[in-house]
């Protein structure tokens, strides 16, 4: 027999829905930064070999964010490195106990004035490795430690994106005129709280090369941040895109003036996107990796691997096995390459994502060197990128897959996809079948105003049930509320004492089926 259930029933209610990790609950983010710069002058990794620094410009480091929706995190690093190979990346996502190992993003700047990461660029006619072994070691912990810091640093959050096309004057394509990438992806995390900035994920196509010196230095990227943070504050990173070929637009001009110059161009714009910005509170997250095996065909590579150059045990058969990711954010979408993909590849995998903003991320979770297309590889025009790749089919073989997982996707749409039937869509995932056997209970909820309407939850013979709209069937448990009052108290911004004692919320029904909630649904 149905009766009324009392304010202690309904403050019991309320507090089970409450821990629900809906994928539209409030956004969380932290950042942090730390010091990759070796305490001895590096090898630099770039232009030419056997290249010492004989000067810090300016320090390297490893920038790191770490975004949380409900019980899904991810983390994005980016280094100033030229590159990581795989292997490393593994090692420092095992050093990693916040985030899981699948949803780390690891990826590099690509400058090339850093320290060798690779070990392409000691004395390699010597057989001299350009990687020094003391200091990787404890650049790869000091990568896991900035991802292990972000994560503490976690705080509610909004997510503003944002777009701009036509940045110009910051790169240019070397083989093919008019084959560039001018589209400036911006990802920023502001504080729910007080509205300051935690991070800003910047991505465009360049090379960060204007500083063929040797003084070490994070090269357009220090400028970049410098002058983005001096503004917006937080923590600033920067996520390079399909770059193959891409060289930094200077003009013969190789000062620190002009190096600066570019840099705050991409401040520039990445300020001016934010003026439009969309912000969202509330994104689900969902991650794709997908490992991949390529045919190598550099013979170079492969001496180099059996000459014990590389920093890590890598290319020495005929195979490698790489790996490519595909994340969205809420509507941004996001892909990695793991290497310098050229960039037609870069547009063809664009022209499958639906997301926006869409960041294609370049030399992520490997450097595989050039990715190329079966048709240009080995053309006169390419013949320093063939050079500089693992092999014909790496192109192909990268591209199709993530072509295929921006095809399956389906990122969220903040139009269509309201706060209140994400709540709802995610409850099956906490659905525990073993407690609910012989069980048949029905749950309806009704909610007025924009986005709500009426949604059922039946559990019935250790299977549960979401839809929305009222079956005309009996309730055994009903609350009545607004969309506003609703989504206050199951994201923690209201009391549920509070809701129901002001009359906002009204609840009818089985206080021991009430109950039950926390058994069917895993608290």
């Amino acid at each position: 027999m149905s009766r009324m259930i009392s304010g202690v029933g309904v403050v019991l209610l309320l507090l089970l829905l409450l821990p629900f990790p809906s994928e539209a609950q409030a956004l969380q983010a932290g950042a942090a930064r730390v010091k990759i710069t070796p305490e001895k002058l590096p090898y630099l990794a770039g232009y030419s070999a056997n290249r010492r620094a004989e000067a810090v410009h300016d320090d390297v480091y490893a920038s790191a964010v770490v975004i949380q929706s409900g019980e899904k995190k991810i983390a994005i690093v980016s280094c100033d490195l030229i590159g990581l190979l795989r292997p490393a990346v593994q090692d420092i996502r095992s050093r990693v106990a916040s985030v899981p190992a699948d949803n780390i993003v690891i990826a590099c700047t690509h400058t090339h004035s850093g320290p060798d990461s690779i070990g392409l660029w000691g004395q390699p006619e010597q057989g001299v490795s350009g990687v020094d072994r003391e200091w990787y070691s404890q650049m790869k912990a000091k990568v896991a430690e900035a991802i292990e810091e972000a994560s503490k640093n976690l705080q509610p959050a909004v997510l503003r994106m944002a777009s701009l096309d036509g940045v110009t004057g910051v790169s240019r394509n070397t083989r093919v005129e008019g084959i560039l990438d001018t589209t400036l992806a911006v990802l920023q995390l502001r504080s729910a709280g007080d509205d300051k900035t935690i991070a800003t994920i910047v991505n465009y196509a360049v090379h960060p090369e204007v500083m063929n010196n040797r003084q070490l230095t994070s090269d357009v990227v220090h400028f970049l941040r410098q002058h983005l943070e001096s503004t917006e504050g937080g923590v600033t990173i920067f996520l390079n895109g399909a770059l193959g070929g891409m060289v930094t637009y200077t003009g013969e001009d190789n000062s620190w003036q002009n190096c600066e110059r570019i840099g705050r161009a991409l401040a520039d714009a990445t300020r001016t996107a934010l003026r439009n910005a969309q912000t969202l509170r509330e994104a689900p997250i969902s991650v794709q990796r997908a490992e991949l095996t390529i045919p190598v065909d550099n013979e170079q590579f492969k001496q180099a691997a059996r000459a014990g150059l590389f920093s890590e045990p890598v290319l020495q058969t005929n195979e490698v096995t790489t790996e490519v990711m595909h994340v969205t954010i809420g509507p941004a979408e996001m892909v990695t390459f793991p290497g310098e993909a050229l960039p037609n590849l870069g547009f063809q995998v664009k022209r499958h994502m639906k997301g926006n903003p869409k960041l294609v991320v370049g030399v992520a979770n490997d450097e595989l060197g050039y990715l190329l297309s079966e048709a240009d590889y080995g053309l006169a025009i390419y013949r320093y990128e063939t050079s500089m790749s693992v092999g014909e089919k790496a192109g192909r073989i990268v591209t199709d897959q993530l072509v295929a997982m921006a095809k399956q996707a389906s990122p969220a749409t903040a139009a269509s996809r309201s706060p209140v039937a994400a709540f709802f869509e995610n409850l099956p995932s906490r659905f525990r079948a073993e407690r609910a056997a012989g069980v048949k209970v029905l749950y309806r909820i009704s909610l007025s105003g924009e986005g709500g309407g009426v949604w059922e939850v039946e559990v019935a013979n250790g299977k549960c049930a979401i839809r929305q709209g009222a079956s005309g069937a009996r309730a055994d448990v009903t609350i009545t509320t607004n969309v506003e009052t609703f989504l206050a108290v199951v994201q923690g911004r209201m009391g549920p004492e509070q809701a129901y004692m002001s009359g906002q919320l009204i609840v009818d029904g089985d206080l021991f089926l009430a109950q039950r909630l926390s058994d069917f649904f895993g608290f």
